[in-house]
């Protein structure tokens, strides 16, 4: 057994390697140009730094990383539209024949020829909307305009509708769920609708500060069951797709069987061979995933654990982005292999396999088997730790 500086045990027994991840998560950059009130790169102030990741970096991860990979996201603080260097990224993503996925604020795009890159290169782009009205919107993506950012996501579904269909990535809306918006969920789903995007995706607040407190909905948890449940109803009507968080007592909201059937003849109907080579490779990974669990005597429900991983701006390795995670170590010391089947990682799976997961993972929105949104630990990550550059530790691997 050995400590580690972010006070967890790690248990050093293996566990059979996973296979490489199919999924890259990089913090490209961390400039923004909003202040959002429930951003925790806002509130500790990293996003005023505008900074991107350096180049030689990035050539260290398209060596040992990006091979093998099918999705790239970029960003998970910033702006990707903000960076310089986002015509790099994209580079890298169409060198290794993987997707992008990127998540946009939307006030930024324009109709350039490196935004129809992007979304040649994109399997789906997220437009962050946090309210269906001017007012609320703004009272929470601070600095932003909500006309002009809902004329430029009608820009971006238009440009998409041109492009041949194999060429068309989704596009998603996606709305952090708190008190000063959950009375407009309902409108949000027919906004989604009405732009023509695929998708509306939501998600409970996370409590990072103590002053985000009153947003939070453990406050009116029958106001929040009652909101989901109405944005259930509304989208069925719709015959559109919603991916909402639990009710309060964890129990999940799925659509109608009419509904079912309309959505799964809406997804027949945009089917390409692009498509279709998206879903073999998922099917692929989830037949590798399911032999390594046999051998590991369990599974990890955590799609980051098993899938994916998370690289931070100064080559931090981490399982996910989520807040209170620990670090695996660093790319600037150690290669990608020793640290993908290293210690902190096998520790984390090895957690699940035992029932005894991590304190970070075990009420984590990420994972299915203990996500309750009425749980405290949900809703406040382990020591409100936030995701700022000064207090990232780096974990060094044996």
């Amino acid at each position: 057994m050995q400590a580690r500086p972010w006070g967890y045990t790690i248990d050093v027994r293996t566990l059979p390697p996973v296979p490489h991840p199919v999924n890259l998560n990089l913090e490209s950059t961390l400039g923004c140009n909003l202040e959002c009130v429930m951003c925790g790169s806002h509130l500790s102030g990293v996003t005023k730094l505008r900074r991107s990741m350096d180049l030689d970096l990035l050539t260290r991860i398209e060596r040992e990383v990006a091979p093998g990979v099918s999705e790239v996201s970029l960003t998970v603080a910033g702006e990707p539209f903000l960076t310089p260097r986002l015509p790099q990224f994209v580079a890298m993503v169409e060198r290794a024949g993987a997707e992008l996925s990127l998540n946009s604020n939307g006030t930024l795009m324009r109709d350039t020829r490196l935004l129809r890159r992007v979304l040649r290169r994109s399997a789906v782009i997220r437009f962050s909307v946090d309210g269906a009205t001017a007012d609320t919107y703004e009272s929470i993506r601070v600095g932003a305009d909500f006309e002009q950012v809902i004329r430029n996501i009608q820009m971006v579904v238009g440009i998409r509708n041109e492009l041949e269909r194999h060429l068309r990535p989704r596009l998603v809306m996606c709305s952090v769920l708190m008190r000063r918006n959950v009375s407009e969920l309902d409108e949000l789903v027919r906004l989604a609708s009405r732009l023509g995007l695929d998708r509306l995706d939501v998600a409970h607040l996370t409590v990072l500060v103590p002053e985000m407190e009153p947003e939070s909905l453990l406050s009116d948890p029958l106001g929040a069951d009652k909101a989901l449940i109405g944005a259930q109803k509304t989208a069925d009507e719709l015959g559109f797709r919603v991916n909402l968080p639990p009710l309060m007592n964890g129990q999940r909201l799925v659509p109608s069987k009419r509904a079912k059937v309309r959505l799964a003849l809406g997804e027949l109907g945009q089917m390409s061979n692009r498509r279709v080579d998206r879903l073999r490779g998922l099917l692929s990974r989830k037949i590798a995933m399911a032999r390594w669990s046999r051998k590991a005597g369990g599974t990890v429900p955590c799609h980051f654990l098993q899938n994916g991983v998370f690289v931070t701006i100064g080559g931090d390795v981490a399982p996910c982005p989520m807040p209170g995670r620990p670090l695996a170590g660093n790319l600037h010391t150690s290669s990608f292999a020793e640290l993908w089947n290293g210690p902190v990682l096998t520790a984390m799976r090895r957690g699940f396999i035992e029932g005894d997961p991590f304190d970070c993972c075990a009420h984590c929105s990420q994972n299915p088997e203990g996500y309750q949104p009425s749980d405290e630990d949900t809703v406040k990550p382990p020591d409100y730790e936030l995701p700022g550059l000064d207090n990232r530790q780096v974990a060094q691997s044996r």
